[in-house]
């Protein structure tokens, strides 16, 4: 007798345990048993690693750890927890009652469990509103009112569902406007736009604190705080409002920031510095489904950590909450073409769009909403989702 056989993509793997003929009341359990992840813990000691080893082992998966830990020649040592989504619960209930606070653990494996089962959420194209003289990509196009309202119908029409809209450049080097001018820009289109299309959500991209509160006032849904909370108290307003904002990673301002790309590994260290930021959000009131992060694009990044960053950008969502990507027209993707025209790399945008769009990124921030919503409509044909 011959046999067949292939592997199955995980993306798919719900759909393929249904087609077997499985139990459907059972189907959602039985993903955990097939769905494969690993799981990297920092700074764990010697004798913490060494239980969270041998509770790996004792339900069937492994964990890799420093090999000073057996001769605690290491004071620390990162771990790699390696095994089906159902394993790791079982690892998750063993260490409630192990020592040396692996309790704590315990309940952050459980709720990695929980983020690789959620639900699928189609990516929302977020469509940017420059009102900005100098942007780096179409900085004066749409300084007047008019042309500035008119780009944002054009991008809901074409369906962008989030417009950004911002009055700050942010790229390097740039001067800061005043908040007077912010205000004077921002919030007469917020308005406008608010009271046309209410089911729109709409973004103010600023570093003001009175800029932010005064588009809230205004009917904005969302502050885009790009300067890493430099302010804390921009997670208070938005607590006091009950809005979103998105934390976006940066080191430096715009005219020091090229110099602080400095990393020893770039995925770890930006995703440790995200969540310092979100655990003081959240230490402060903010409510966890009010936050979404950014592992902030072009700020303090060389082209070759952007890249990285994009290839593993689903490792964030261990993070537990959405994330925002703002690739479009960046200087990383720029050099693929070797062209200092932003608008250039609008082809390479919509690659890298549809890449973020099948790891399931939330929100994807774009100068061309049309080429998007086609990587958008591309995806659903792959996917099946609509």
């Amino acid at each position: 007798m011959q046999f067949l056989s292939k592997t199955v993509l995980r993306k798919f793997i719900n759909k393929e345990i249904s087609s077997v003929g499985f139990d459907e009341s059972y189907v959602k359990y039985a993903i955990k048993k097939h769905k494969f992840i690993s799981i990297k813990i920092f700074d764990v000691t010697p004798s913490q690693a060494t239980i969270i080893k041998q509770t790996a082992l004792s339900v069937g998966c492994d964990c890799a750890v420093n090999r000073g830990v057996i001769d605690c020649s290491v004071s620390f040592s990162d771990c790699i927890l390696s095994g089906t989504l159902c394993q790791i619960e079982h690892v998750a209930k063993k260490l409630k009652n192990q020592p040396f606070s692996l309790s704590k653990l315990s309940d952050i494996l459980i709720e990695q469990v929980e983020n690789e089962t959620k639900d699928y959420h189609r990516s929302k194209i977020v469509g940017i509103l420059n009102l900005t003289p100098d942007s780096f990509s179409d900085g004066g196009e749409f300084v007047e009112i008019d042309k500035a309202i008119n780009h944002a119908i054009d991008m809901i029409e074409q369906g962008a569902q989030v417009i950004d809209i911002g009055a700050q450049s942010t790229k390097p080097y740039a001067d800061l406007v005043s908040v007077v001018y912010e205000i004077e820009k921002v919030v007469p289109i917020v308005t406008a736009l608010k009271t046309a299309y209410p089911h729109i959500q709409l973004s103010v991209d600023t570093m003001s604190l009175g800029c932010a509160k005064a588009a809230i006032d205004a009917g904005a849904d969302i502050i885009n705080d790009v300067s890493f909370l430099s302010n804390p108290e921009f997670v208070n307003i938005c607590k006091e409002a009950d809005k979103k904002i998105v934390i976006m990673h940066s080191r430096g301002n715009s005219k020091t920031m090229d110099s602080l790309a400095q990393y020893e590994n770039i995925v770890d260290e930006v995703y440790q510095e995200l969540y310092e930021k979100t655990q003081f959000a959240l230490s402060s009131g903010l409510k966890k489904e009010n936050i979404i992060v950014d592992v902030g694009f072009g700020f303090a990044k060389t082209t070759e950590q952007n890249f990285t960053l994009l290839k593993r950008i689903s490792e964030f969502k261990s993070l537990g909450y959405p994330i925002l990507a703002g690739v479009s027209r960046k200087r990383f993707l720029q050099d693929v073409v070797n062209t200092k025209e932003p608008k250039d790399a609008d082809i390479q945008t919509a690659f890298a769009t549809s890449w973020l769009i099948q790891n399931d990124i939330e929100y994807i921030r774009v100068h061309d909403v049309g080429l998007s919503v086609q990587a958008l409509k591309f995806n659903d044909r792959m996917y099946s989702f609509s």
